[in-house]
């Protein structure tokens, strides 16, 4: 029995310091794991929501920049009205083509409603390009006035 008992007492040391160090670290490392899996998920969270905000930011901007070529048309439309047949047939195509450029960005801008965070910067990225192009179609039927 005596020879038995140094073994017992290193095994139930060893038990004893693994009971305390489970107990009183592991619920710290615990904890610490939560603590950082929760501001994991808050940031990605904070992410999304800073997205979304950006992009219904971008919708509304959109949105108001194609009413405003929708004003611009109609002005071109009435400028049209007085000018000779050949300009105004002229300016008619120009009115056509910002019509279509605008109905591609409106189109642009209803698949962005439902695109993904990940995707919606790219179809901005397309509607930007287009705004340019609209613009520039615009300024070249200015250009055409007498």
């Amino acid at each position: 029995m005596m020879a038995r008992l140094p073994w017992l007492l290193r095994t139930v040391w060893i038990v004893c310091v693994w009971v305390v160090l489970d107990l009183g670290m592991a619920p710290d490392s615990l904890a610490g794991a939560d603590a950082i899996a929760k501001e994991a998920r808050e940031t990605v969270e904070a992410a999304k929501e800073y997205t979304a905000q950006q992009k219904d930011a971008f919708q509304r901007k959109a949105q108001e920049e194609l009413s405003a070529v929708q004003r611009q048309i109609e002005t071109l439309r009435g400028k049209a009205r007085n000018v000779s047949a050949s300009t105004r047939a002229e300016l008619q195509k120009s009115i056509d083509e910002l019509d279509k450029k605008k109905e591609a960005v409106k189109d642009k801008l209803d698949a962005l409603r439902d695109a993904t965070d990940a995707k919606w910067h790219t179809i901005k990225t397309t509607v930007d390009t287009a705004f340019d192009e609209i613009k520039g179609s615009y300024q070249k039927a200015l250009s055409r006035l007498p």
